[in-house]
């Protein structure tokens, strides 16, 4: 009876060891199906993550490389004098042709947002800033004049182009949904701003042709 109970503890301690083995297999066997799938999904997080670092470090370096080009800095230059110095409120002053030049400072602002941004939509906004800056200037009676101390254009612009060139979501979304929309203005724009010098330019002979015939009048009672 002894032997027997000796033979059973030892048929049990051998099945509990066998047991134990193949669950041990079970939770260490290296093709378990959920460990691939985790070590699948560390593989992509981690790609996933340098791809991110690397693009993350491409763009940072495309701002570092546009805030240091000279045309960038040309601009940054344009905005301090025209704007900050109230030069292109100043040349406002000059009869008809005034605000036509100082919307000459807008090209560098142009060649940077077109072919060191190389952005299209981007370029429309800057124009059209531009656009509505030139119309607003060319209000007679010095209204005009007087908007361009407050309306900044260059100032609008440079910020524009930073916020959109260091990736400010909202300001991206803007100005690529109002693309379209910013090209139908700009055209609408172009139009009424012809009209407006043609008729402020026939208006600049006319009161020319009045102060020179006044003069004469003026000289000949003498």
């Amino acid at each position: 009876m002894e032997g027997k109970n000796i033979l059973e503890n030892e048929l049990n301690y051998d099945a509990h060891k066998t047991l134990g083995e193949q669950e041990g297999e079970i939770v260490l066997d290296d093709s378990d199906p959920l460990k691939d799938v985790r070590d699948s999904f560390d593989k992509d997080s981690n790609a996933f993550n340098r791809k991110e670092e690397l693009r993350r470090q491409r763009r940072e370096k495309e701002i570092s490389e546009l805030k240091s080009s000279k045309a960038y800095k040309f601009i940054s230059t344009i905005t301090i004098l025209a704007d900050k110095y109230f030069l292109d409120a100043l040349l406002g002053f000059v009869p008809s042709v005034g605000d036509l030049v100082s919307s000459i400072f807008g090209l560098p602002f142009i060649y940077v947002t077109l072919f060191k941004v190389k952005s299209i939509p981007l370029t429309l906004a800057v124009i059209y800033n531009y656009l509505v800056d030139i119309l607003l200037g060319s209000i007679p009676f010095f209204i005009g004049d007087a908007i361009d101390f407050f309306s900044k254009a260059h100032v609008k612009n440079l910020d524009l182009i930073t916020r959109y060139v260091e990736g400010d979501k909202r300001t991206i979304r803007q100005v690529r949904s109002k693309a379209l929309l910013t090209s139908i203005l700009i055209i609408l724009l172009s139009i009424v701003i012809y009209f407006v010098f043609k008729l402020l330019i026939g208006v600049t002979e006319l009161t020319w042709t009045v102060i020179i015939s006044v003069l004469k009048w003026l000289i000949g009672l003498f």
